[in-house]
């Protein structure tokens, strides 16, 4: 007899697509969730600058609307100080479990010891000094060792304790991020046990551990926290410490090994991360401690599309080859605008001219886990048959609830005939999808369509249900979406097509710069930048600036740009931070700090020109604490066409309905005549960031203006 229910699925779901099917085994389960989160450790003082009506909906939308479990904090409460420093954390802190209740747990880190106990007396480091200086002070009466082990452990418990009784139950403390990170901020670096110059983590984690002895509902230690995954650097801290100290194992993913130290190429190739990840599972993943990990993002400018489906990549990726029990975003909430999850703008705090939050398409990467998923569930067996298909699932302990999520991370779109589960049913589909709609409710059919470079999430239940067998849709596709062109962009320098360092110059402190050819990590022309090598706040080191001159029509066309990206090599054997900022006609304010330049690999970092003036700067200007950088390539794009007038306004057809779009399509505004935002005919656009947009009226006619 005919198999009627097969032969309805295969012609219901008959589609142009390729076909895929996923096999679900709730029976075969592995580890357990701890949570999903994100952390706020910069930029609180923002977030409750806001106003109320402002913050109430950042608050919702980070809490409620992730779902989240787990919030990172530092900690920031240095010797004698009180707690009238913390009160912005604590107020988020309390906003947050108003809303989430036990369901979120605090883990916090601690970025610096006081100065006091530090040898170079300073919270921040100084990556050109002698890592000595950056590391605890020494002693010669310490109970666990030649640094104050003992001080820095009564520290972390007094600092514990302001938190708890100003509000903020920590659940999780790591007693220091990134232990291993010689930097020029707030760092005390630890090396994984003691030697002449560095304190030991080994010595640091048993005395943090005796000092918590007998603390009622002391937080549980994780640890170690290094700065990535490669080259054994997790497993070289676990060696040498007592593991019984820890409850629960920490790293960040900045670098994963075999040259794969770039984190925005990582992120675009989360397969990076599976050999490292592995290792780690295979000798810690046994589930007598959860794996979490507390820290990663591109460290690049946040917002871009493809980033979405490179965070729910990694994300799959660590719960299934790295057993992970936690993954904690690095950026929550972030300043200026621009976050990881969330940009948070306070009017009058940096360049924010009013509060506002934007959210991110990683926010939704997260959310396809966070919202479906609860501490408590279990890792399920998931499998697809289709390569670019990256699965992961998850059930509840009663084993009544079961939520997948289904990343398609390639170029075409895949028709899915959805899991048949015995004895449960389909209730709800999110999808998001790069360059379309995001968290998105989809019709639960027996099938359904996963475009290209998109996120999906099925929720099922216990019960018996019987599906629709209609057609399968793409329901998150944007018609309104506008593929950005290459026909606004600006090649201010290529290497290789040129070979000179014409155009650059150097104040008399510094070499100046020269044109190269020995290859370094596959480049073989460039141009090496030096610069002070020093730390430039130090009045004995002073800012010392490289500059690039512009010429005349790249100066005209640079003012009308929105991004200006930068290719750069370190000089050096650690990665080098460069400020960079425009000069001789520029309003930028201030630089854009911190724009990396890779160790082992060329990164390049995009710097916002929001801020550049209509007259434009004719130079660009470098400053570092580095000795200085190479650079292989200059672009700006977002370059407004010279067919483009520059308008401040746009007359709408009388009777019907205008939308304004922004260059990628999303739509910025829409209406009609009698609304308020309109003045007689002329729709005013004061209140739009300044950029190109794109204007279709009720005639169906479609204008390009820049404001």
């Amino acid at each position: 007899m005919r198999n009627w229910k097969r032969f309805l699925l295969a012609t219901a779901c008959a589609a142009p697509t390729m076909a895929a099917t996923l096999t679900i085994n709730p029976a075969q389960k592995s580890q357990e969730v701890l949570g999903f989160g994100g952390g706020i450790v910069y930029y609180q003082g923002w977030v409750t600058a806001m106003s109320e009506s402002m913050q109430k909906d950042l608050y919702d939308t980070a809490f409620s609307g992730l779902n989240l479990s787990m919030l990172r904090l530092g900690n920031w409460l240095q010797e004698e100080e009180d707690v009238s420093k913390i009160k912005d954390d604590v107020k988020i802190v309390k906003e947050a479990k108003n809303r989430l209740g036990n369901h979120l747990k605090i883990e916090m880190s601690s970025w610096t010891a006081p100065a006091t106990l530090k040898g170079s007396g300073k919270i921040n480091g100084n990556e050109g000094a002698n890592k000595s200086a950056n590391s605890l002070k020494k002693s010669d009466s310490d109970p666990y060792g030649k640094y104050v082990y003992n001080d820095f452990a009564n520290w972390w418990k007094s600092s514990y304790l302001k938190y708890r009784d100003a509000g903020i139950n920590v659940d999780y403390i790591s007693l220091q991020n990134e232990p291993d990170m010689n930097a020029d901020y707030e760092e005390t670096l630890f090396d994984p046990t003691e030697n002449d110059s560095i304190a030991g983590y080994a010595q640091a984690l048993t005395a943090v551990r005796a000092a918590f002895n007998g603390v009622s509902n002391a937080p549980k230690i994780i640890g170690p926290e290094p700065l990535g995954i490669g080259y054994n650097n997790f497993q070289n801290y676990m060696n040498a410490l007592d593991e019984s100290k820890l409850d629960a194992y920490a790293y960040h993913l900045y670098h994963a090994g075999d040259g794969n130290d770039n984190s925005l190429n990582n992120y675009k190739n989360p397969e990076n991360f599976k050999k490292p990840m592995s290792a780690i599972a295979s000798k810690y993943g046994n589930g007598s401690k959860p794996i979490i990990m507390t820290e990663f993002c591109t460290m690049e400018e946040n917002g871009k599309e493809d980033y979405m489906v490179g965070l729910a990549h990694i994300m799959q990726v660590g719960f299934t080859s790295g057993k992970l029990n936690a993954y904690i975003a690095w950026e929550l909430m972030w300043g200026e605008g621009k976050g990881q999850l969330i940009g948070v703008c306070a009017k009058g705090w940096g360049n924010c001219e009013e509060d506002k939050i934007v959210i991110s398409p990683e926010y939704h990467a997260v959310r396809h886990y966070s919202k479906f998923v609860n501490p408590g569930w279990k890792v399920i067996s998931a499998a697809a048959d289709d390569a670019d298909l990256k699965t992961v699932a998850f059930a509840n302990p009663a084993g009544d609830s079961i939520s997948i999520i289904v990343i398609n991370t390639g170029d075409k779109s895949i028709q899915l005939t959805n899991p048949e589960i015995s004895g449960m049913g389909l209730v709800n589909a999110v999808q998001s999808k790069e360059n379309g709609f995001k968290s998105k409710s989809i019709s639960k059919l027996s099938c359904t369509i996963l475009p290209a470079r998109s996120i999906t999430t099925l929720v099922y239940v216990k019960g018996s249900f019987v599906l629709p067998t209609e057609m399968c849709k793409d329901e998150t596709t944007d018609p309104n979406y506008v593929e950005p062109t290459s026909a606004d962009t600006l090649v201010i320098v290529d290497y290789s097509k040129t070979n000179s360092a014409d155009g650059w110059s150097a104040e008399k402190t510094l070499t100046a710069p020269t044109y190269e050819t020995k290859t370094i990590d596959g480049v073989s022309s460039y141009v090496k930048v030096n610069l002070a090598g020093c730390d430039q706040s130090d009045e004995s080191c002073g800012y010392q600036h490289a500059f690039y001159k512009l010429t005349s029509e790249q100066a005209e066309t640079f003012a009308k740009c929105s991004e200006l990206s930068i290719t750069m090599h370190s000089a050096d054997d650690t990665t080098a931070y460069i400020n960079v900022g425009g000069a001789g006609g520029s309003e930028w304010v201030d630089y854009k700090y911190g724009v990396q330049a890779g160790s082992t690999s060329w990164v390049t970092s995009s710097i916002s020109l929001e801020k550049e003036a209509s007259t434009g700067s004719n130079q660009l200007k470098f400053n570092s604490n580095a000795s200085g950088f190479y650079v292989s390539k200059i672009v700006a794009t977002g370059c407004a066409s010279s067919a483009i007038p520059l308008q401040k306004n746009f007359r709408k057809a009388a009777n019907g309905i205008s939308k304004i779009y922004d260059v990628h399509g999303r739509l910025m505004w829409t209406g009609k005549l009698s609304e308020a935002e309109l003045s007689g005919k002329e729709l005013h656009l004061q209140n739009l960031p300044a950029g190109i947009y794109l204007i279709r009226n009720g005639a169906k006619t479609i204008s390009a203006i820049k404001r």
